[in-house]
């Protein structure tokens, strides 16, 4: 049954570094989720960049936005009287797995080039509008796009779940993609950042541990 493999899911605190899919695998993951995963008139308008083991010096910039972001929005909400102040304040370390790990996934809106062939004569007839297509509009289908790329990251998941690879999600992050410009591939607004591998420590170790 499906719950069962689904129940199988633990957020990771720690990857190991050592042991882990090949690439060949993520890529084929990659490419079934892509298969089983709908898009609004098939336009798919993100990108899924894939940083595998060598890119530590990505992944450490990105940990430091969601590190950046997350004491942010705990400032922002002691400004704002909803919660105390804290001194010495450290990093979560349930963002760890953002800067330890095989692979991490970076989900971004893109501007699509070319629609398909049904599209493509209803575009060129005059009669249709395909927001998808113009950089100005990124922004606002920005929630739709962000319902695609939760389907594909579920679908990412479970079949990442059906070869006992673990996963993990993160969305604390900067929004403006111009705190992104030391990332060369993010081009639009980031949406989701997701790792992949075999986890050796996880959440409920830390829970158990307090």
């Amino acid at each position: 049954m499906i719950i069962n493999t689904l129940e199988k899911r633990k957020h990771v605190l720690k990857y190991d570094l050592e042991n882990y899919p090949n690439l060949d695998t993520v890529t084929d993951i990659l490419q079934k989720a892509w298969k089983v995963t709908p898009s609004k008139n098939n336009f798919m308008p993100y990108s899924v960049n894939v940083l595998g083991p060598e890119h530590t010096k990505y992944k450490e910039s990105i940990w430091n936005k969601c590190i950046g972001n997350d004491f942010r929005m705990d400032a922002i909400g002691a400004d704002s009287g909803y919660t105390t102040a804290v001194v010495d304040k450290k990093a979560n370390p349930y963002y760890e797995h953002i800067r330890y790990n095989p692979y991490l996934l970076v989900f971004s809106s893109r501007v699509c080039k070319e629609a398909n062939p049904f599209y493509t004569k209803r575009i060129q007839s005059g009669g249709h509008f395909a927001e998808q297509m113009y950089p100005e509009w990124v922004d606002s289908i920005v929630d739709s796009t962000a319902i695609e790329v939760g389907l594909f990251a579920q679908n990412t998941a479970s079949l990442c779940l059906e070869q006992d690879i673990d996963y993990s999600f993160t969305s604390c992050f900067p929004r403006d993609v111009n705190q992104w410009k030391d990332i060369p591939f993010v081009e639009y607004r980031v949406l989701l950042l997701m790792t992949l591998g075999k986890g050796v420590y996880y959440r409920r170790h830390l829970h158990y541990k307090a």
